[in-house]
């Protein structure tokens, strides 16, 4: 009974993969990517490996504990002769076991600091993880919308060689009846080969897409995929003075670039503690041989001091440390304005691009009315025999070539919608 629970929960969980790669929209492929791709996997790894090493800088506020045992020969042994009797200062065989403790009570912070340090570190993984899923969430986009946008284009393009096809039957009895001669038959078998391999380019474009998407959503190449989007864009109006604030508080590079600040204070606050004293405290128990007057007997012993560790000299490290420190601040402090100024920049082009884009719809749209209606009145034409199969066939590419214009506008625009998003920091996963 459990396996045959098992076997319909596995085929339940089956079809619903088949189900979702029979229609994945663009948030299901960028879910996938998000969590299949190995690229966000390591980056997330690193977080682990930043959290380790704060625990392993968190180990010095505690003692360290240790436990020695020795154990040595000695000879000849000293003697010591009183008459007749030799009495040994010290045995033969040596032995000593003894736990011991050593613990920093007070260095003025040089751990705290660098353990403040460290995880800072921890915080520039978790940003550089937002890096690596936004680049990915709009490469993931722009491959989505390419696919879609190749479907739609060779739809188009099979629509125009279906249509060829029926100009070239219309052609054969043109030609029968003396309508029409053999170079409208050759011209339009020519336009119909020049379409099909036009469509086949598309068809390898098409392909390499799909397989490029497969490898970002960790989809098995083997399986047919299918997506379902919406492939059209309204306009809206943007204002880039409020998108430069947004972008400024939202975009992981200006949080890496700041979290490299703070790592550079730190590093001069860690620099400049080089030359503070340290307050440490020993103690140990163990047992050892070697007492009088019984020296093969083990005795309990114990030692306990204080200490203080002042630095005198170093070579100058602590003021070349600070220097160096400094230096570091200046540069990252110079390129988070850098930054500032390529994320200014890339808004300000992706709103323009965007104008632009939205407009080009329009017109491209007109574009292919027009294109339309030409193609009609072509048609009526060459059946009447006032225009010749040239001037059709020029007709038809026309309008071919203004339907293609129009789905390359829309999907720029798209694009473009998303590279201000993306500008801006928006997430989109």
């Amino acid at each position: 009974m459990l396996r045959l629970l098992l076997m319909v929960i596995a085929g339940l969980q089956i079809l619903n993969a088949q189900s979702m790669q029979d229609s994945l929209t663009v948030k299901n492929v960028i879910d996938l990517t998000i969590n299949n791709y190995p690229l966000i996997q390591q980056a997330e790894e690193k977080i682990n490996v930043a959290e380790a090493k704060i625990k392993e800088q968190q180990s010095s506020l505690y003692p360290v504990i240790d436990v020695n045992a020795s154990y040595s020969r000695i000879g000849p042994v000293p003697v010591i002769a009183f008459g007749s009797e030799q009495f040994e200062l010290f045995p033969a065989d040596n032995y000593n076991i003894n736990v011991s403790l050593f613990h920093t009570l007070y260095d003025f912070g040089k751990r705290d600091a660098l353990i403040d340090f460290t995880k800072s570190l921890k915080q520039s993984e978790i940003d550089n993880v937002d890096l690596v899923k936004s680049a990915l969430a709009f490469q993931t986009v722009q491959i989505f919308y390419s696919i879609l946008l190749l479907e739609k284009s060779i739809a188009v393009k099979d629509t125009d060689i279906v249509n060829l096809n029926d100009h070239l039957l219309f052609t054969y009895k043109k030609v029968e009846t003396g309508s029409a001669t053999d170079f409208d038959v050759l011209t339009t078998k020519v336009r119909i080969s020049n379409a099909e391999n036009q469509k086949l380019d598309l068809q390898n474009l098409l392909d390499k897409q799909i397989v490029q998407l497969k490898k970002l959503t960790g989809i098995p190449y083997e399986s047919d995929t299918k997506l379902k989007g919406n492939f059209s864009l309204n306009q809206f109006f943007v204002n880039k003075d409020s998108l430069l604030e947004i972008a400024f508080k939202q975009r992981p590079e200006i949080k890496l670039a700041l979290d490299q600040e703070n790592n550079t204070h730190l590093i001069k606050e860690i620099a400049s503690l080089g030359n503070m004293p340290s307050l440490n405290v020993n103690f140990s128990y163990g047992l050892k041989n070697g007492y009088i007057p019984n020296l093969d007997v083990l005795r309990g012993n114990w030692a306990a001091g204080i200490g203080v560790s002042v630095p005198i000299f170093n070579g100058f490290r602590t003021s070349a440390s600070l220097e160096e420190a400094d230096a570091n601040i200046k540069v990252s402090e110079t390129h988070t304005l850098q930054i500032k100024n390529d994320i200014t920049s890339e808004v300000q082009q992706a709103v323009e691009d965007l104008k632009t884009k939205l407009n080009k719809i329009s017109t491209t749209k007109i574009q292919v009315s027009y294109a339309q209606e030409s193609i009609n009145r072509a048609n009526v034409q060459y059946k009447n025999g006032v225009v010749t199969n040239l001037d059709l066939l020029d007709s038809e590419n026309s309008f071919e070539q203004a339907q293609l214009q129009y789905l390359r506008a829309v999907y720029d625009a798209i694009i473009s919608s998303y590279n201000l998003k993306k500008a801006v920091g928006d997430v989109i996963w």
